[in-house]
């Protein structure tokens, strides 16, 4: 096995490949230029290649030292970001969730959360994807389903109640009101068509008008298309209730589809333990709760 060259030789070479000048990778390094040239030379007798070349007035890289300047200098950045990271983590609670949930629900209350702890510094990532929380460096996940994800511990937030939504505009123009009323409308769809399918069959309809309408890969989009008064959509009340108390957007069937989905707070079982997490989901149960006061 090779033996692999000293750290700190490694970091003086990186600083003076960037500057080329023993004097200044010194001054950065707080050492002198004597200590500088000494682990230089230490470097290229382990390495068995010379990595600079030197005149009185100027130096340079070698071809060795080109070749190796690039990955020394960013093997010493990631292990000062991984540092940061360490030193910082209990600081940071890093929370990934979807777009729609993020944009509508967390973020008019997330400046409770800061108020009362402004140790933590928190960071949101918006995506669909189901990204893997230990590999990612994810402290917690707030997702949407049934509370299942292998290898994780979930918690219910608050159930998922969906339920068939119009502009007013739209609803009072084709007379929407109840179930058998909407085989008239167009039906707007987010991801696939089941929901609605699921819908017709629990109001006692033929299904088939639910083969129809558009398809949003985006819940912001289907809220967005709904308001704007381009059909009926099957949307979350959570994520819409200042729509609804404001009036922009009206029920149009009393027949929400539950199925048993909700919001969940997902963590792996070593983030859960951690204070910040805690404290996430202390101030998510606690959201929860005043929402369903009212």
């Amino acid at each position: 096995m090779a033996v692999f060259p000293s750290l700190p030789a490694l970091r003086v070479f990186a600083a003076a490949g960037r500057h080329l000048s023993f004097t200044k990778a010194a001054e950065e390094l707080n050492v002198t230029p004597a200590a500088v040239s000494h682990q230089i030379r230490a470097l290229e007798e382990q390495l068995g290649a010379s990595l600079f070349e030197r005149s009185t007035r100027s130096l340079a890289l070698t071809a060795a030292g080109r070749r190796l300047l690039p990955p020394a200098t960013e093997a010493f950045e990631l292990l000062a970001r991984a540092l940061a990271d360490v030193r910082h983590g209990e600081r940071v609670l890093t929370v990934t969730t979807t777009p729609s949930f993020g944009a509508r629900w967390l973020a008019p209350r997330l400046g409770r959360f800061v108020e009362k702890h402004p140790q933590i510094e928190v960071s949101i990532r918006h995506t669909r994807a189901t990204l893997d929380l230990a590999r990612e460096g994810i402290d917690a996940a707030v997702r949407w389903g049934k509370g299942t994800w292998p290898g994780l511990e979930a918690e219910l937030v608050g159930p998922s109640v969906l339920a068939p939504m119009a502009a007013p505009g739209y609803a009072r123009k084709l007379g929407l009101g109840e179930p058998a009323d909407l085989v008239r409308a167009a039906l707007l769809h987010e991801d696939c068509r089941e929901e609605w399918a699921d819908w017709m069959v629990r109001a006692g309809l033929d299904p088939a008008p639910a083969r129809s309408g558009p398809v949003f890969d985006d819940e912001n989009a289907l809220i967005q298309a709904t308001l704007s008064g381009q059909g009926v959509a099957l949307i979350s009340v959570a994520l819409v209730q200042a729509d609804l108390d404001a009036g922009r957007l009206v029920t149009v069937a009393d027949l929400p589809l539950a199925e048993g989905y909700g919001y969940y707070l997902v963590t792996t079982p070593a983030s859960a333990t951690t204070r910040k997490v805690k404290a996430f989901r202390s101030f998510l149960l606690d959201e929860a709760k005043r929402d369903a006061r009212g």
